[in-house]
């Protein structure tokens, strides 16, 4: 198959879901292969993500490994130029169902006698990965910290996944996980460094554009951690401008909290200083040191993008006005919304059309929602 995991920094050939960081300079790794997209290659009686598998790298064309993940409704709100790129549809309740489709898909075309795979996850990618483990007929351990949202961790073992809480840090969290896979034999598919699981991602693009009849939105906003959807985007994109499908590359805004802005600080430059280190409202947003934080900043400044952060209380703000237009977000997914909220006048007044990427269904988060009052 013509595709390769090379070192994002160094440029090493890494082995396909043996080797998941470099062992030379222990950067993540990128999925290069030979993209030619052509509106006629897209597979319009599929409705899924796999309408763009001929896109898709090739160990992802074959024996596909899904749920009936992607092809997510675009909602207009009640601002004319502002809308919902509703990810929530999806069958585990998040945006994470693309990655774990595409990461299953070519796992087991590409490694042979797969006894099992162990992730490490705030919540969504654990039970994403544990229902596609599950559709794989594969055995799956789910690492999470102790601070995990009960819903979640219910998700996980309802999939039939072992889940084991670690105390300690996320990356603490990792480092179990990791350890435990060599222990087992099992695969670590962790979606943080998972180049296979941003290919997936990628989709979330080429949708925006299609749905959009090829005249993408002039802003799109997403909540930003590991940032799999975010480099997914900026593939995706590049993908469809390299074929002269769009003019131009959507200016991207990635948001975070400000208890978790880890991604803003290397950004900018700065250092907030926050004064506490309480849990955010926004759950699914933890990581502080997120393996692919140097390519998310080079990235995204590639295609002149932004990050901003917000409050835990902006954050509530917007989960109300969400609901109140019918839309239920759990929180991590309303920080989108919050940083659009912030300057709503603006960006009406503007007539730029704002895309906002709403990631998680609200009842993966019911435990942190009744702090919404």
């Amino acid at each position: 198959m013509s595709e390769e995991v090379v070192c994002c920094f160094c440029g090493r050939v890494l082995q396909p879901f043996v080797e998941w960081r470099c062992p030379s300079c222990g950067g993540p790794g990128d999925l290069v292969h030979q993209t030619d997209f052509k509106p006629s290659k897209i597979k319009k009686n599929i409705h899924s993500m796999w309408r763009y598998r001929e896109m898709l790298a090739p160990s992802m064309r074959r024996n596909i490994v899904s749920l009936g993940e992607g092809l997510t409704p675009i909602h207009r709100t009640l601002s004319t130029n502002i809308y919902m790129k509703l990810e929530y549809i999806a069958p585990t309740g998040s945006f994470k169902d693309r990655g774990s489709a595409a990461l299953f898909t070519s796992l087991l075309n590409t490694v042979k006698d797969v006894k099992g795979v162990v992730e490490d996850s705030s919540g969504n990618a654990g039970a994403s990965i544990a229902a596609y483990a599950a559709a794989a007929g594969l055995q799956s351990m789910i690492f999470c910290g102790e601070n995990v949202v009960a819903e979640k961790a219910m998700q996980v073992r309802a999939y039939g996944s072992e889940l084991v809480v670690v105390r300690g840090s996320r990356e603490q969290v990792a480092e179990t996980a990791q350890q435990e896979a060599v222990s087992r034999g099992f695969v670590y598919v962790g979606h943080a460094w998972s180049p296979h699981f941003i290919e997936g991602m990628k989709t979330v693009a080429y949708e925006i554009a299609e749905q959009s009849k090829w005249a993408v939105p002039d802003r799109i906003y997403l909540p930003v951690s590991a940032g799999t959807l975010l480099l997914g985007l900026v593939k995706g994109f590049r993908d469809l401008l390299k074929a002269g499908l769009i003019d131009k590359i959507p200016l991207i805004t990635a948001v975070q909290t400000l208890q978790r802005p880890a991604l803003y600080e290397a950004f900018k430059g700065v250092a907030l200083g926050r004064g506490d280190d309480k849990p955010s409202i926004a759950d699914a947003l933890t990581l502080t040191t997120p393996p692919r934080l140097r390519q998310m900043v080079e990235e995204l400044k590639s295609v002149g993008g932004d990050v901003e952060v917000v409050s835990d209380e902006a954050v509530v703000k917007a989960v109300k006005q969400l609901g109140l237009m019918g839309v239920y977000a759990e929180p991590s997914s309303a920080v989108a919304y919050a940083a659009v909220r912030s300057k709503l006048d603006d960006l009406v007044a503007s007539g730029e059309s704002v895309m906002v990427v709403l990631t998680g269904f609200g009842c993966k988060a019911g435990s942190s929602l009744q702090k919404v009052e």
